[in-house]
């Protein structure tokens, strides 16, 4: 993960929230002044980050996906479309 000073982080924001938008690799902006350090990430990924812990507190769901992955594994699964799926 790349780390980068406050005052370059306020200098270059555009081109940081493009590049870690683009890249999907958060950036890591250390505090000065007082200041905390803070992560600057995609909003996505963000997202699934604040998804995963709610997922994983579905036994259900895990019991699902660990099924479908074996499946696939073994050749045996049908791969289909979230459109199908949502059928």
């Amino acid at each position: 993960m790349r780390t980068i000073i406050f005052t370059e982080a306020r200098n270059a924001l555009s081109t940081l929230i493009e590049k870690v938008s683009k890249e999907k690799e958060p950036i890591v902006i250390v505090g000065s002044k007082g200041r905390k350090d803070v992560v600057l990430m995609a909003k996505e990924d963000y997202d699934n980050l604040l998804e995963h812990p709610h997922i994983l507190k579905k036994t259900e769901w895990i019991k699902s996906i660990k099924k479908g992955v074996k499946e696939l594994d073994s050749r045996k699964g049908v791969q289909k479309s979230l459109v199908e799926i949502l059928k």
